[in-house]
């Protein structure tokens, strides 16, 4: 399962980032890094941002960028 597919308010784990190394350096910078707890807290509209609860803050990546993380229960 990837960060996009993630339900509202469902809290996972990180299991795997993108295979690009430039975006992956930007997410772990941001927080996102393996074993992190996150949960989605918006889905903006016609495919915009998502917002993510992740170390008591909110962060917001594209879509895309979403899709090529992994996540676990």
């Amino acid at each position: 399962m990837t960060l996009a597919e993630l339900p509202l308010n469902k809290p996972a784990k990180i299991n795997a980032l993108p295979k690009d190394d430039i975006i992956a350096a930007q997410l772990i910078e941001q927080g996102f890094t393996l074993r992190s707890h996150v949960s989605l807290a918006h889905k903006a509209p016609f495919n915009g941002p998502m917002a993510f609860r992740l170390h008591n803050t909110k962060i917001s990546i594209q879509r895309a960028v979403a899709e090529q993380i992994g996540v676990s229960f």
